[in-house]
C-alpha cells in the first residue's frame, strides 16, 4: 500500500511544475560540485533539494572568475519527497589560485526539529572551492547526493555513505561543520575517514515528523567533503523519518564493492528490496544515473536485468563508482557500485576492501555487499 502522505502531495507536485512555481523559501538542500579543465574552464554543478511544490534553482557564483555560460534546469520530479534540480555553470578562471564558490538564497523549508521550535525558514548559503595550479584538469571530488538515501526508519539502525571519490592522486575527510544548522540530528554521525553515516536505532526512534507539514523535511544535517589538495564540497540535506510497517518504504538497492584489475570486465547485477520484499518483481522502474570516474570504456545497464557491464581494459588504477536508482512509482533509492581498479603489475598493490565473495571473471579480486539501512528484523 503506498503512504498517503506522498499520494496527497503528488497533484500539487504537478500543478507547481506545471505553473513555473519557484520560492526560494522552500530550500531542502544543495551541494555544489567544482571541475576545471587544463585550461582553465571551471564547470560547476549544483544539485539542490526543493520542496516539491516551490522549485527554484541555485545560481553558483565564483569569486575571481568570469562567467561564460548557464544551462537550462534539470528538474527531477522521480521522488515525491522532494523535486531535484541541477543546474550548470561554467566560469574561465584567471590563474592558478584557490577558487570559492557560493550560492545563497531564502529560506529554508519550515518546520525542521534540529531548529529552535522548529522555526526553520532561514536564509542559507552553500560554499565549495577549488585548488588549479594553472596547468592541469583537476576534479577534486566526485559526488552525487542523490546517494544518500533520506528515510530514517524509527526504531531501526540508520546507515549510509556519502558515496564521494577523489580525484586522481588525492584522497578525502570529511567532517559535520554546521552550516546554519543550530545541531545535528539526534545521534547523527559521520565517520571522517570513510564518509560513512550512522544513526543509532535509539535515537532514530525519537524522530518526529516535520512540525509543519513539511513531508520529509524532519531533521537537517550538513558538513564538508575534503580533498587532500585543499578543494572542499560542502552539503546539507534532510532526513524524512518513517515508521516500518505503516505503510510505503523506499526501495532499498544494496550497495556493493568490487575489487578488479586493470583490464577486468565487470559483471554486476543490482539487487533490491522494496517494503521487505527482495526485487520484487514489476514494482520497481530502474534507470542508470551515472558513472562517476570516467574510464577508457562506457559501461551498460539493462533496467530490466539490473546488469551492469564495465570492461576496465585501458582505463586508469583508481576508484570508480556506477549509480543507478530504483523507483515504487512514488518514492526512491539510488544504488552505488564502487569499483576499486588497480594495475596488476603493481607489486606492492594492496586491495582497498578485503575481497569476501568471488565475482565473475578471471582477476576479479572480490565483491562486499553493503545493505545501506537495516530495518526491523533484518
Amino acid at each position: 500500500m503506498k503512504n498517503l502522505k506522498y499520494q496527497a502531495i503528488t497533484a500539487g507536485v504537478i500543478a507547481a511544475l506545471a505553473g513555473g512555481a519557484a520560492q526560494a523559501s522552500h530550500f531542502r538542500g544543495a551541494a555544489i560540485i567544482p571541475s576545471v579543465d587544463a585550461n582553465g574552464k571551471l564547470t560547476v554543478t549544483t544539485t539542490s533539494f526543493w520542496r516539491p511544490t516551490a522549485v527554484d534553482t541555485v545560481f553558483a557564483s565564483v569569486s575571481g572568475a568570469n562567467h561564460l555560460s548557464s544551462a537550462s534546469s534539470v528538474i527531477d520530479t522521480s521522488d515525491v519527497r522532494f523535486t531535484k534540480v541541477t543546474n550548470v555553470d561554467v566560469y574561465q578562471l584567471s590563474g592558478a589560485g584557490t577558487y570559492s564558490i557560493t550560492g545563497n538564497s531564502c529560506c529554508r523549508v519550515d518546520g525542521i526539529h534540529n531548529f529552535p521550535s522548529g522555526n526553520s525558514s532561514t536564509s542559507w548559503t552553500m560554499n565549495s572551492t577549488i585548488v588549479w595550479d594553472g596547468a592541469h584538469a583537476n576534479t577534486p571530488i566526485l559526488f552525487n547526493f542523490s546517494a544518500v538515501q533520506p528515510e530514517v526508519v524509527r526504531g531501526v539502525d540508520y546507515t549510509g555513505s556519502l558515496g564521494a571519490v577523489a580525484g586522481p592522486g588525492l584522497t578525502l575527510s570529511y567532517d559535520q561543520v554546521l552550516n546554519g544548522i543550530p545541531s545535528q540530528p539526534p545521534g547523527f554521525t559521520i565517520d571522517p575517514a570513510t564518509g560513512a553515516l550512522f544513526i543509532s536505532a535509539a535515537d532514530t526512534a525519537g524522530y518526529l515528523d516535520n512540525s509543519r507539514g513539511n513531508v520529509g523535511a524532519d531533521y537537517a544535517f550538513s558538513g564538508n567533503i575534503i580533498a587532500s589538495d585543499g578543494s572542499r564540497v560542502e552539503f546539507d540535506w534532510l532526513f524524512d523519518a518513517v515508521d516500518t510497517g505503516s505503510g510505503n518504504l523506499a526501495p532499498v538497492i544494496t550497495d556493493a564493492i568490487v575489487n578488479a584489475l586493470v583490464g577486468d570486465t565487470i559483471d554486476f547485477t543490482f539487487i533490491a528490496t522494496d517494503d521487505g520484499n527482495p526485487n520484487p518483481p514489476g514494482d520497481l522502474t530502474w534507470s542508470f544515473v551515472g558513472f562517476l570516474g570516467g574510464g577508457a570504456n562506457a559501461p551498460t545497464f539493462d533496467p530490466l536485468t539490473q546488469r551492469f557491464i564495465w570492461d576496465s581494459s585501458g582505463s586508469s588504477a583508481g576508484t570508480y563508482v556506477a549509480q543507478v536508482q530504483a523507483s515504487d512509482g512514488l518514492i526512491t533509492d539510488l544504488g552505488i557500485l564502487t569499483i576499486h581498479l588497480r594495475n596488476g603489475t603493481d607489486p606492492g598493490g594492496q586491495v582497498p576492501e578485503p575481497a569476501t565473495l568471488s565475482l565473475l571473471g578471471l582477476g576479479l579480486l572480490g565483491l562486499r555487499l553493503a545493505g545501506r539501512r537495516t530495518r526491523a528484523g533484518k
